[in-house]
């Protein structure tokens, strides 16, 4: 049997090696937006801020940083609730607090980002929330949850 020379060898052990596969792997924290005392006579919004921290390594692509619409079913149209009573709030992805940070649907905004090949990216997105001035809401504890979905 005739011997093949080792660079044929090698060539053909590349040729049909699969090649290795890098898997995305991404995690979430979330810190909430805490807006403290509302004062119906204030002609001023009450705005506060949270946070949204993705963690992402392993691989490579585009990730989006969702918020969903909360209770009232509406992402432009958030409100907190204590029992039947409601509040209007919103949850913006800039400082401007002019785009509403949702799921992408009904003019909302997403945050997205890339991922390099194997390199890990943390991203902190900043959650700018403003209740509206001008409401006036029977006292209570007024909430609403949130969901973050992350896609990648």
């Amino acid at each position: 049997m005739p011997k093949l020379p080792w660079a044929v060898l090698i060539a053909l052990a590349v040729l049909f090696t699969r090649p290795a596969l890098a898997v995305l792997s991404c995690s979430a924290s979330a810190t909430p937006v805490t807006f403290g005392l509302y004062s119906p006579a204030s002609a001023a919004d009450l705005d506060s801020t949270g946070n949204v921290q993705v963690s992402c390594d392993g691989g490579r692509g585009l990730v989006s940083i969702q918020l969903s619409a909360g209770s009232s079913g509406d992402a432009n149209d958030r409100r907190m609730f204590s029992g039947a009573d409601s509040l209007r709030y919103n949850l913006y992805d800039k400082a401007s607090r002019n785009q509403v940070w949702g799921d992408g649907t009904g003019g909302t905004q997403t945050v997205r980002f890339n991922v390099p090949p194997n390199r890990p990216v943390t991203v902190d997105a900043t959650v700018y929330g403003r209740v509206f001035a001008g409401q006036a809401p029977a006292p209570g504890f007024y909430v609403d949850n949130i969901v973050v979905t992350v896609l990648f």
